[in-house]
């Protein structure tokens, strides 16, 4: 038997750590290059929306029959999972045509490295090709049928900035002008992209503050510490950039004109925050009960001001750092916990923990990044 390539893949996928976990949850515009000896079989091609992709895992590891996956900790056969190192290594997936120039066909959603040999297409069909109530049977939540922010992505698209609020104000305790503002960013960033949050990195936030503004961006985007997808640099500026994985980003920060309005604006609430919240006077039941109120109206009344008063925005384009890695783990020596590879200290030639070796470490509060030990 004998496989013939009929064209490459070209992606910006160098290495594992570049490529996305799901080439589904990325937003990448990827080039499929055919020979020109196949190129008349792309005659109609540009009338499908999605396409079939059938590839050859050139840099696949060699095949092991029984394998761990990232879903769960039970050890399965190759052949009901998708490993690429699999006896022949051929890649499937679907992926979302664009367009087609002649020989070339633009498409999104794809994991493969570049340069991957390309074995065949074949279009696909929701009609023929989907079977609703198709089941992995030991895949982990696979029954699911809503995803898991389409609460938030609704109200996104609704335009529902007071319902981005509320949602904000579980994770925040309450309702404040900067978590309002980060939601109000947060929303115009997406908004802007069109982008649908999976937490697979396809989204990624750099706040510039960790102040109450970065709650709001936090749920919005979706991006967090714990999905690899929240970068914090201690800028200490009411900012936040968000960016795709092909480098489109737009930096949104608090405009300083209404920054420095604000007293002027709302001075009972200015009042109550510098004594309450800055100085830490012990409130009545009163003045706490006011700020709150307050708070939530100023919240509610910024939802609804102009963009360009309350920030400043720009375009950019960014390099993202890659996919985020997965560590090992390795036993402390001393008090027998795990801890990260990558963490971990060599005392007398054995792993130790950075709290026993006693090490100087960067730890984060409320006035930033410091080094601790």
């Amino acid at each position: 038997m004998e496989l013939k390539p009929i064209g490459i893949i070209h992606t910006p996928y160098k290495t594992a750590g570049d490529a996305p976990f799901q080439g589904r949850s990325s937003s990448e515009t990827c080039e499929i290059e055919i020979f020109e000896e196949y190129e008349a079989g792309l005659k109609d091609v540009d009338r499908c929306t999605h396409l079939i992709l059938l590839y050859w895992l050139d840099r696949a590891g060699d095949c092991v029959l029984q394998t761990h996956t990232p879903y769960d900790t039970d050890i399965h056969g190759v052949f009901a999972t998708r490993s690429p190192a699999r006896p022949n290594p051929i890649g499937f997936h679907v992926t979302e045509l664009i367009g087609r120039n002649g020989n070339v066909l633009k498409v999104r959603g794809i994991d493969a490295f570049d340069g991957t040999p390309l074995i065949d297409i074949k279009p696909y069909s929701s009609g023929i090709d989907a079977v609703v109530d198709a089941s992995i049977g030991w895949f982990p939540n696979e029954t699911r049928t809503k995803g898991y922010r389409d609460e938030i992505e609704g109200l996104i698209e609704k335009g529902d900035l007071r319902g981005l609020l509320e949602k904000t104000g579980e994770l925040h305790g309450h309702f404040c002008s900067h978590s309002a503002l980060g939601v109000k960013a947060a929303y115009l960033a997406m908004r802007e992209f069109g982008v649908v949050n999976t937490g697979m990195e396809e989204v990624v936030a750099i706040v510039e503050t960790n102040n109450c503004f970065s709650d709001g961006i936090q749920m919005v985007t979706g991006c967090s510490f714990g999905n690899n997808s929240l970068i914090y640099k201690d800028y200490g500026k009411t900012a936040v950039t968000v960016a795709k994985r092909d480098g489109a980003a737009i930096r949104i920060a608090l405009n300083p004109a209404f920054e420095d309005s604000r007293a002027e604006r709302y001075p009972e609430a200015n009042a109550l925050f510098e004594k309450l919240v800055v100085r830490r006077e012990e409130p009545t039941p009163e003045e706490s009960a006011r700020l709150m109120q307050l708070s939530e109206e100023i919240a509610v009344e910024l939802l609804g001001a102009d963009d360009s008063e309350l920030f400043i925005i720009e375009r950019k384009t960014v390099t993202l750092p890659n996919y985020a890695p997965i560590f090992a783990s390795v036993r402390c020596s001393r008090c027998g916990e795990n801890v990260m590879e990558t963490r971990a200290r060599v005392v007398d030639g054995m792993p130790v923990c950075i709290p026993c070796s006693g090490d100087e470490h960067y730890a984060m509060k409320g006035d930033g990044i410091y080094i601790e030990r």
